[in-house]
């Protein structure tokens, strides 16, 4: 059986890594994985500069589920994992132009000035809230002002929306987000309900339960030892290789890229759904319309290093996020050289700032110095940077995040149908069943365990 894989960032390499552990095994499989660019990882970059590790895009994901690490761990790679020390647990939110920490128990919400009083007794009220009763999608927006009150919306939810998907929540579909909160009410009634009766709570209310881990050298190291360990099982991945046209003959898919046609039995797309949608569009043309209305959020990241003298804030913890409400340009910052000390040099302060977004797609025009100032600005506002960086290193992806807008639960089902009537075709990557590195292993697991059904 040959099985082709387009796209080369995480979800592509874990998938083909799957693939590879199954030809090592003696199955008759052939696995090729074809990637545009000239290197791995996709979103996923990881910039060594005088002694920093900067990423472009996320800088890990959680042990609280198994999917990531059982692909380090099958790759022969565990051992090169990074885990967050215990300040990645502390968490702020800016509120009245100072950082508010997110309380991590009931006794430190009572007395947090994050919200205030009245959003805090209505923030309680939720236990009596009834229960929506309908199945119909609804925005996260509409969902938090109704259970937990307008403030909650604006000081918790609004930025823990921004921080996960750069999103806005006055369009983005809570089901297809954050289908944990959605079961909270339809199982249990109500959040506050929920957490007292779900069993094995991993959350809390500073945020979601496991630790930050990350990989000796950053994220894109860890896709390209992940790749290497794919090519030693067997697997051909080839760079510079882009799909530019996909159809369906003699029940086999042939791919072309750069001048050559590849066939395959089995298709695994893990390309952004942009991509799909242009070389999908002659295999089915609903298909590919139907990737195509998936929107994209823009993001900008400037990574920036100074020396520990040079911020009179102490950044200790994981970072900040930003109401709008607040009237600030950037999204928020990590503090990277709290969380992962061996990201930076000993002695120094290194942060990560992100900008754009779903709400700021007009910001996202400006040029990268322009941006760079802004976040200047707006941290020095919040954090009393007193000199400027002697470290700078910024990316700008201006399709960063595909965003599950009401409605992606109909796309998702539309793309399954389709798929299943093809036959031998699946859509992976984080652009139907979730974003994060966990939910991108995740789905290329599943894909690897219905091919080795059929070998």
């Amino acid at each position: 059986m040959k099985v082709g894989v387009i796209g080369g960032g995480i979800s592509g390499v874990s998938l083909a890594l799957k693939l590879g552990l199954l030809k090592e095994q003696g199955k008759d499989i052939d696995i090729t994985l074809l990637e545009a660019s000239n290197r791995l990882g996709g979103t996923i970059d990881s910039v060594h500069k005088e002694g920093y590790v900067i990423e472009s895009g996320t800088n890990g994901f959680l042990d609280s589920k198994p999917f990531t690490l059982e692909v380090f761990e099958e790759a022969g790679l565990k051992s090169k994992l990074v885990r967050s020390n215990d300040n990645a647990r502390i968490r702020y939110i800016q509120r009245y132009g100072a950082l508010q920490r997110l309380p991590d128990a009931a006794s430190a919400f009572l007395s947090s000035k994050l919200l205030s009083f009245g959003g805090k007794m209505r923030l309680a009220k939720e236990f009596f809230v009834p229960q929506k009763k309908d199945d119909s999608d609804e925005t996260l927006a509409h969902f938090a002002e109704r259970r937990l009150g307008r403030e909650a919306l604006d000081y918790l939810i609004g930025p823990m929306v921004s921080g996960v998907f750069a999103g806005d929540p006055d369009k983005m579909s809570l089901q297809s987000c954050f289908p944990v909160i959605y079961d909270l009410e339809k199982t249990y009634g109500g959040l506050i309900k929920g957490m007292f009766k779900k069993p094995k709570k991993k959350s809390g209310p500073a945020g979601p339960g496991g630790a930050l881990t990350s990989y000796e050298g950053g994220m894109g190291e860890a896709v390209k030892d992940l790749a290497r360990a794919a090519e030693s099982k067997g697997v051909k991945i080839y760079t510079e290789s882009p799909a530019e046209k996909v159809i369906k003959k003699d029940g086999r898919y042939i791919v072309t890229s750069s001048n050559k046609e590849y066939e395959f039995d089995v298709l695994a797309v893990c390309a952004p759904a942009y991509a799909g949608g242009r070389f999908l569009k002659e295999l089915d043309s609903d298909l590919a319309e139907t990737l195509l209305s998936i929107p994209y959020a823009p993001m900008f990241v400037a990574g920036l290093g100074f020396n520990s003298e040079d911020i009179e804030d102490d950044i200790h913890g994981f970072g900040y996020l930003i109401p709008k409400k607040e009237n600030m340009r950037i999204l928020g910052a990590l503090f990277t050289s709290s969380m992962f000390p061996v990201q930076a040099p000993q002695g120094k302060k290194f942060l990560r700032i992100m900008a754009g977004g779903d709400t700021n797609h007009e910001l996202m025009q400006k040029s990268e110095d322009e941006l760079l100032k802004i976040c200047l600005e707006d941290v020095t506002k919040v954090l009393g940077v007193k000199k400027e960086p002697y470290m700078v290193q910024c990316f700008k992806v201006m399709k960063a995040i595909p965003q599950y807008h009401t409605g992606h639960r109909e796309k998702v089902a539309k793309i399954e149908e389709i798929t299943s009537k093809l036959g031998n075709i699946y859509i992976g990557g984080n652009v139907l069943y979730g974003i994060g590195l966990n939910d991108c292993t995740k789905t290329s697991k599943l894909i690897a365990e219905k091919i080795a059904e059929r070998l």
